[in-house]
């Protein structure tokens, strides 16, 4: 493969210095050696300033302005103080084994892959046991609360009636749950995790509530619903309204209405121990409005208001005229004044 340049650090560099440009051009494979592949990039980028004077050379890629070099594959890191000798790279390690390949572990002789996760290896009898001790058999003797693997090479710990679904069993009697789930304090088991609850529902899937019938999803759960509305009271249960200190529920068993606790006389009841009064009449003074006054627009002059805008008068008055709320001195005569002589004598004289 021909080089532009003849130091290959130059290269290397090179590459690093100008990533963006490996964005436009492919990496091929070069099989015959493990782990290096070849990248193509303008010839320009990889000549120091000082030598663009004198021209640009004819690259040695796929077109003329291209030149080759050599970089390790994704999942290959260069070997240090090497001539660009690739090795493979575990993202979490290859504990008691060497990594063969890009985030795959091979266990070295009298190990076996840990049940943690393939990047870990474990020692096996006669080398070790993992949560026991080897036998002079060759076989694994568990510690109290594990039991032997299926292949008889290591000791797992033992939840009794496993952990559920979406659990995983990390220590005698103790369950590790998957994202979604939670472990029930009672049955010690994983089961799906609702955040804030269902309420009255039940959590059917991560995240996920199942109500009863006469109940609706809400922000903490399962509610009851009042199709019918509750006003002034709270939806306690499907249809049925608790309603708030100083309401009480009406005949129909669905609105709350006000309670006064002394009669609103001539008024309506409209908020707890509150009364209005009704047209025509104003409250009375020192009643705590619980008592209407009929009110007379003008006032009653020698008499009193007894219904909005009608007056009764005072003994020995009487009303000016039938529509007039003035009462006015009833006048007596005496019998001077009258014309007898107008009057029949049989009625004078009783006849």
């Amino acid at each position: 493969m021909a080089f532009v340049r003849t130091s290959v650090q130059v290269l290397v560099i090179a590459c690093f210095i100008f990533p963006v440009l490996a964005q436009h051009h492919n990496a091929h494979t070069n099989r015959n050696r493990t782990g290096i592949c070849t990248l193509e990039v303008p010839t320009i980028d990889i000549i120091s300033p000082e030598d663009r004077i004198k021209g640009i050379p004819a690259g040695n890629g796929s077109r003329s302005h291209l030149s080759k070099i050599d970089i390790c594959c994704s999942g290959y890191e260069k070997i240090p103080h090497t001539f660009l000798v690739c090795r493979p790279v575990c993202s979490n390690g290859c504990e008691n084994g060497n990594c063969t390949a890009p985030n795959v572990c091979t266990c070295k002789t009298g190990y076996i892959k840990s049940p943690e996760g393939p990047h870990k290896c474990i020692p096996t009898c006669p080398l070790g046991c993992l949560n026991g001790v080897c036998t002079f058999q060759g076989i694994c003797d568990c510690n109290s609360g594990y039991s032997r693997s299926p292949d008889g090479k290591y000791c797992i710990p033992v939840c009794t009636g496993g952990c559920g679904e979406g659990g995983k069993c990390v220590g005698p009697e103790r369950c590790s749950c998957s994202p979604g789930y939670q472990v029930n304090p009672i049955t010690n088991k994983c089961e799906y995790y609702c955040e804030g609850g269902c309420g009255t529902g039940t959590c059917v899937e991560p995240n996920k509530c199942s109500c009863k019938p006469g109940y609706r999803l809400g922000a903490g759960g399962c509610v009851p619903e009042c199709p019918r509305g509750c006003e002034h009271g709270v939806c306690s249960a499907p249809n049925t309204c608790s309603c708030e200190k100083g309401w009480a529920l009406d005949k129909s068993g669905i609105k709350c209405v006000a309670h006064c606790s002394s009669p609103c006389l001539n008024g309506n009841c409209i908020a707890p121990d509150t009364c209005a009064c009704k047209k025509g009449y104003t409250p009375a003074p020192g009643s705590n409005g619980h008592k209407c006054l009929a009110f007379c627009e003008g006032g009653c002059e020698n008499g009193s208001c007894s219904a909005p805008n009608f007056c009764i008068c005072n003994p020995g008055y009487i009303k000016e005229s039938k529509l007039s709320n003035r009462c006015i001195r009833r006048v007596r005569r005496s019998i001077s004044s009258l014309h007898l002589e107008l009057i029949p004598e049989p009625v004078l004289k009783g006849h």
